[in-house]
C-alpha cells in the first residue's frame, strides 16, 4: 500500500505527460478510462459491498462524456468519489488532482497568524536541539517524485541519520515529534526514519470492511515492512531508545501520514499528545495506476493502532490550541508542555 494521502489545502501533482496515441480520440480515451476507473473501484474500496456498481458505471461513464477534452472529464470522479463516499479518494493528473468534496473545510480562522505565515514558507524536514537537552523533529507533509525503493531509502536514511546524529553523544530528556505541518505523503519513509524511537515494534495495522486484519505494517532492524514486503529501509547505526519520553504534537492539518505516525506511537510508554484534534483522515490509501498516466489513490482499509483499535481522529492528552511560536520554540505553548511533561517524568 502506497500512503499517498492529503488534505484539499495542499496540492500534490505527478509530473507527467499524458499521451492519448494518435488514433485516439477524446470520446475512446474517455470510454477506456473510465472502464479501468469504476472496476478498479468495485474491485478494491472499502466499502464496495455497499454501493450499486451497474448504476455507478454507467453515471460516471455518461457524465464523463459531456467533456469537450480527457482533462476535462476527470472532474467526473470528484462526482464519484463524493457519490459512494469515499472522501479520502483521489485522482492525479499531469495538471492537478480531483477529491471529494464531502470533507471538512479549514479556513484561515482555524489557525494563529504564525502557523499560516511558517505554512507560507512550506517547512520542510527539520531536527535540532532545544535548550540544549531536547530533540525536536518536524515532519511535514512529503512529496516523493520518485518511488523507487532505491530513492525512498536514500530519503529515510538522510532523515535517519540527522535523528541519530543528534543522539549520539548527548544526555536528552526528550524528544518532541512536531506533525503539525504533516498533511500527507508517503508514510513508509517517515515511520523507518524514527526507527531510533520506535524500534521493532508494529506500527499500525489494516481492517478491511470485515473488521478483520488484512495486513500488518512494522519495522524490523531498520525496515518497513508492509505485510512481508519490504517498503523502505535505514541502515541503522544506533540502538533504539524506548524508554525516553516523546512528545507528538498535532494539529488540525495533521492528516493521513502524519496520522499514522501519531498512531505508530499509540501504546508506546512515556509518550503524551498535545496540541489539537487531527484532521481525520485514518483510512488507508493503495496507489493504482490507471491509464494514460493517472494515478488513483484508493482508500482500502482503515488505519488501527498495535492492539487493533480504530479512532477516527487523534485526540491529544493535553490541548492546546493557536499558540505557536516557530520563530522561538521555547516560546510555543506546545513545546513549553512538551518540556513540562519531559520534566514530570525524570525529577
Amino acid at each position: 500500500m502506497q500512503e499517498f494521502k492529503i488534505l484539499p489545502l495542499i496540492v500534490l501533482c505527478f509530473i507527467s505527460t499524458i499521451s492519448f496515441g494518435q488514433n485516439a480520440s477524446a470520446k475512446d480515451s474517455i470510454s477506456n478510462f473510465y472502464l479501468d476507473f469504476t472496476h478498479q473501484l468495485k474491485s478494491k474500496y472499502l466499502n464496495r459491498s455497499d454501493i450499486n456498481w451497474k448504476e455507478i458505471e454507467s453515471y460516471a461513464l455518461k457524465n464523463a462524456l459531456k467533456a469537450r477534452t480527457f482533462e476535462e472529464s476527470l472532474s467526473t470522479t470528484t462526482l464519484v468519489f463524493d457519490t459512494i463516499g469515499c472522501n479520502h479518494c483521489q485522482l492525479f493528473s499531469e495538471k492537478g488532482f480531483y477529491a471529494s468534496t464531502l470533507n471538512k473545510s479549514l479556513s484561515q480562522d482555524d489557525f494563529s497568524r504564525e502557523f499560516l505565515l511558517e505554512y507560507q514558507e512550506q517547512p520542510a524536514f527539520e531536527v535540532k536541539l532545544i535548550n540544549e537537552s531536547i530533540g525536536y523533529i518536524r515532519i511535514p507533509g512529503m512529496l516523493m517524485i520518485d518511488l523507487t525503493q532505491d530513492s525512498l531509502n536514500l530519503e529515510t536514511q538522510k532523515m535517519y541519520d540527522e535523528i541519530v546524529d543528534l543522539a549520539k553523544g548527548k544526555k536528552l530528556e526528550g524528544w518532541i515529534i512536531d506533525l503539525r505541518f504533516n498533511t500527507g505523503g508517503n508514510v513508509y519513509p517517515m515511520l523507518a526514519s524514527l526507527h531510533y524511537l520506535l524500534g521493532n515494534n508494529i506500527m499500525y495495522k489494516e481492517l478491511d470492511a470485515s473488521g478483520k486484519i488484512s495486513k500488518t505494517n512494522q519495522l524490523k532492524d531498520g525496515g518497513f515492512y508492509s505485510g512481508e514486503e519490504l517498503k523502505a529501509k535505514t541502515r541503522v547505526s544506533i540502538k533504539p531508545d524506548l524508554s525516553i519520553p516523546v512528545a507528538i504534537i498535532t494539529g488540525k492539518m495533521t492528516g493521513s501520514s502524519g496520522e499514522d505516525i501519531a498512531v505508530a506511537f499509540k501504546n508506546r510508554k512515556n509518550t503524551v499528545f498535545i496540541g489539537e484534534q487531527s484532521y481525520g483522515f485514518l483510512t488507508g490509501n493503495d496507489l493504482v495506476e490507471l491509464p494514460y498516466n493517472t494515478k488513483l489513490a484508493l482508500t482500502t482499509c482503515y488505519i488501527v493502532d498495535n492492539n487493533d483499535v480504530y479512532r477516527e481522529y487523534i485526540t491529544p492528552n493535553i490541548a492546546v490550541s493557536k499558540k505557536d511560536n516557530f520563530e522561538d520554540l521555547t516560546k510555543d505553548e506546545n513545546v513549553m508542555q512538551a518540556m513540562t511533561f519531559f520534566k514530570s517524568l525524570n525529577d
